[in-house]
């Protein structure tokens, strides 16, 4: 069976030296060698566990994460008949290799089955001082011609903001706003948009670093869906669209349809050649 996969890079920081490194987390929780003790429960339907590490060269590792399933399974079916699955629990998978060295994660995108956000709960679950900041790896050259040029238009939208963290500084009152208002509606979803309209002119020059902040405003769920802007560089107008700008990796992977442990090869093979070729 051949199945398309998005694999998705991120920078990781601590804000300071007293939180353990993202990797000496990881290690330790694999120490546990009854994988089942790994297991986190983040939400009423959202159990997760780490179940691969290993080194991948002196500044890497490679890995999986596993949403477990053990409520409304499906059924299997017999020919023509329909009956109870026997599994206990299904296992959903997610891979991951993080350069450590360089401060760089890539990971499967598929937030159906484990996003980001809820792995760095889960790591907050095995060490209640790992606390990380993650911003999506951008183009560098759309990003320059962001910070570069005049900015006449900005647009984002924001998907379960009410879970965003802080921006901090003079964008503290964006932050909470934004997670109020969700709060407030129950929206899923929010979008802004900051215009000059048909005034002339140009947003204030702050509008670069909101959106630089933005792209580190990951919570448990949240994620920035839409970041354009409209700029202006030696006279001439150009949308740019950030968020696609983002590295990203798209293939096509030839998976088996039984074998999780083929599939675990296949998939962490190819995101540590390409991740190697185009990061480190």
């Amino acid at each position: 069976m051949e199945k398309s996969f998005t694999f998705r890079f991120y920078n990781v920081s601590r804000d300071n030296a007293a939180k353990p490194p993202m990797v000496d987390v990881l290690r330790a929780a694999a120490k546990e060698k009854d994988r089942q003790k790994r297991e986190q429960k983040l939400a009423e339907d959202l159990t997760i566990r780490l179940e691969e590490l290993q080194n991948d060269g002196p500044d890497a590792v490679i890995g999986e994460f596993l949403r477990c399933q053990d409520t409304n399974l499906p059924s299997e079916l017999d020919g023509a008949q329909r009956k109870s699955l026997t599994a206990k629990k299904l296992a959903h998978s997610v891979v991951f290799r993080l350069n450590h060295k360089l401060g760089v994660i890539g990971i499967q995108h598929d937030p159906r089955i484990v996003s980001l956000g809820r792995i760095l709960e889960c790591l907050h679950t095995y060490d209640a001082r790992a606390f990380y900041e993650v911003a999506p790896r951008l183009d560098p050259k759309a990003w320059q011609k962001f910070k570069k040029g005049s900015v006449r238009k900005l647009s984002l939208r924001i998907a379960s903001p009410d879970s965003m963290n802080d921006l901090g500084g003079g964008d503290s009152a964006a932050s909470t706003g934004i997670r109020t208002i969700a709060k407030a509606y129950d929206a899923p979803s929010i979008g802004i948009e900051l215009s000059m309209g048909h005034r002339k002119g140009f947003l204030s020059e702050a509008v670069t670093d909101f959106a630089d902040k933005l792209t580190k405003a990951l919570g448990p769920t949240a994620r920035l869906d839409k970041l354009t802007a409209v700029t202006v560089v030696n006279d001439t107008s150009e949308e740019l669209d950030l968020i696609e700008e983002r590295q990203v990796l798209r293939d096509t992977l030839a998976i088996d349809d039984r074998d999780p442990i083929k599939n675990y090869k296949v998939k962490i093979g190819y995101l540590s050649k390409e991740m190697k070729r185009i990061i480190g």
